[in-house]
């Protein structure tokens, strides 16, 4: 797989699809000043590279019950890669990365209930290499991945983006399902929206068996409703984004909600939780480099009152993320979207 090189306009696509991803070329090329048929050839240009690619975020309560766990994880007798690689076969992982500091690897564990995640979680004790296993439940989790803006654009031109997607804050994400069971209409337009998030109704309602009509009404209720939001997967390191991290984050007593909204607003940032531990909140984000994570904690966190002290770590390699495999070499591959319920 040949890195695809980028230009300004590959930018500013990539920086408006992170924000409005299932516009229509027409919508985004009057926002971006460009024209619509030039915007999708380098849209299927980038996603036949493998660096970029739509899918669904899922509402937790369409596929658990349960809230995820943050799992850090020590090694012995084995290298960090040779574990992570063990790691892959095990089930409802979102997440795994190398990192550095005390724990050498990280996992994101999201079943599809308690039971699911104890098991997932017990399973990981007998991966040969693993020593410990430190797990994390979140209590809470105010952003997700969806929302991190590589900040490709002008303030009005964002803007008119997120108007443009009628965007609302995330808020705190929940594991609460619907209010009434789905139709196997609506599963099903919810199974393929969560696959390719840009597919037109048309074709949803082709694949799904569906008239137009009807397609084009169940796929609206499954957007307005926020059983599934789109979002734009990207190779972050192509576009120049080359140091993933994390941040564990003592909090003075009470200070909690305050430290995460504060933190939910900063755009390098791409998840904040309340977990279960001496360190109250877990945070992750992504930057240019080291030099740019250095500035972010000396500046940005710093501003931030009620945050006792910090712990960061690098991600040193993160082949999977948000149920997505990765590689820098190939490019995005095989998604494990979770199973609905």
């Amino acid at each position: 797989m040949t890195r695809p090189l980028l230009d300004e306009l590959d930018r500013r696509l990539i920086g408006a699809l992170h924000l409005a991803p299932r516009a229509t070329w027409d919508d985004i090329g009057g926002i971006l000043s460009a024209d619509a048929s030039t915007l999708k050839r380098r849209y299927d240009r980038l996603h036949e590279a493998r660096m970029i690619r739509v899918i669904g975020q899922a509402d937790w309560g369409m596929h658990t019950t349960a809230m995820p766990v943050h799992v850090f994880l020590d090694i012995t007798g084995e290298t960090p890669l040779a574990v992570l690689d063990r790691l892959r076969d095990l089930p409802h992982l979102q997440l795994l990365a190398q990192i550095s500091g005390d724990y050498p690897l990280y996992a994101v564990v999201h079943a599809p209930s308690e039971a699911a995640t104890s098991e997932a979680i017990d399973r990981m004790f007998s991966v040969p290499g693993v020593r410990r296993v430190n797990a994390l439940p979140a209590l809470s989790t105010l952003r997700r991945g969806i929302t991190w803006d590589p900040q490709f654009l002008t303030d009005g031109e964002r803007a008119a983006l997120l108007e443009l997607a009628g965007a609302h804050p995330e808020g705190a994400a929940t594991a609460t399902p619907p209010a009434k069971p789905l139709s196997e209409a609506e599963r099903t337009v919810v199974a393929l929206l969560i696959q390719d998030s840009r597919a037109s109704a048309a074709s949803i309602g082709r694949a799904a068996g569906l008239a137009t009509s009807t397609a084009h009404r169940v796929v609206r209720r499954v957007l307005d409703e926020g059983w599934v939001k789109p979002r734009l997967e990207i190779v972050s390191e192509w576009l120049g984004f080359q140091t993933p991290f994390i941040l564990r984050l003592r909090v003075a007593p009470g200070e909690t909600p305050d430290v995460m909204r504060r933190i939910d607003r900063l755009p390098q940032t791409r998840l904040v939780a309340h977990v279960a531990s001496d360190m109250s909140v877990l945070a992750t984000g992504l930057v240019t480099d080291r030099s740019a994570l250095a500035l972010f904690v000396d500046r940005e966190l710093a501003r931030i009152p009620g945050i006792l002290t910090v712990s960061v770590d690098v991600m040193l390699a993160e082949p999977r993320r948000y149920w997505l495999d990765r590689d820098l070499a190939s490019g995005l591959g095989e998604f494990h979207a979770p199973s609905l319920l």
